[in-house]
């Protein structure tokens, strides 16, 4: 009796270690941690976690057959609260799982950054209107933050709202966190906009970071975009 009590104990010991530490499901200990540390490095501040929700879902994905997302709910400390994704890819749909802890930190996004953004800059640009909704379908993503439809006529209001986007950006995330497409009418992509992006470029042609040299850079690689 000992001994069959010391297998089940065992084994039950065995798959709650899997189930937090391997398996792809809501009590993933890699997934939470993945996020909450994305979340410090974008952010430089801590969060508390609310609620997690798990679903997964089969899809047509060149070398996976299925897609297993986390949404974490969040707060920061004003209680204003947002969510956060980590997404991966699996052959099963059940039992499977990874033990290696960084790659969890390969699809994470979060929608911080357009509470953020909009907090400060709705008024009087209007963002919401822009705004995607990221992770609104599981097998879906958007990564886009804000999708602008540009021509001819708005290109240097295009150029003047993104260049606020980047220096208030830069106010509560140090690396950049927000992702932009600028399309044309039809759809086409004339600019993708990463803080990150534009910061690495001025600095490559060695010119100061000021409102003036951000909107002077958007504005040209749109006018080249249309040229092109």
């Amino acid at each position: 009796m000992i001994i069959i009590i010391g297998i089940v104990v065992c084994c039950v010991g065995i798959g709650l270690f899997l189930a937090r530490y391997f398996f792809y499901n809501k009590y993933n200990v890699h997934a939470r941690k993945a996020a909450l540390d994305r979340l410090s490095e974008r952010y430089q501040q801590e969060f508390e976690l609310l609620s997690t929700e798990f679903e997964t879902k089969e899809v047509e994905t060149k070398g996976a057959r299925y897609v297993h997302m986390w949404t974490f709910t969040l707060q920061d400390n004003q209680g204003r609260e947002f969510l956060t994704y980590v997404r991966l890819y699996g052959l099963t749909e059940k039992g499977d799982g990874n033990f290696h802890a960084p790659d969890y930190s390969s699809y994470i996004d979060d929608t911080y950054g357009q509470l953020c953004i909009e907090e400060r800059l709705d008024d009087p640009f209007d963002l919401h209107q822009y705004r995607q909704e990221k992770g609104s379908k599981l097998d879906e993503p958007k990564w886009e933050d804000y999708i602008f439809t540009c021509t001819k006529d708005n290109m240097a209001e295009i150029a003047e709202l993104l260049t606020e986007i980047y220096f208030e950006e830069t106010e509560f995330s140090g690396g950049g966190c927000l992702n932009c497409l600028v399309n044309k009418e039809d759809g086409e992509t004339l600019f993708s906009y990463f803080w990150h992006d534009i910061t690495r470029e001025l600095q490559r042609q060695e010119k100061e970071i000021t409102e003036q040299t951000v909107q002077a850079y958007i504005l040209q690689e749109l006018k080249n975009s249309f040229e092109n």
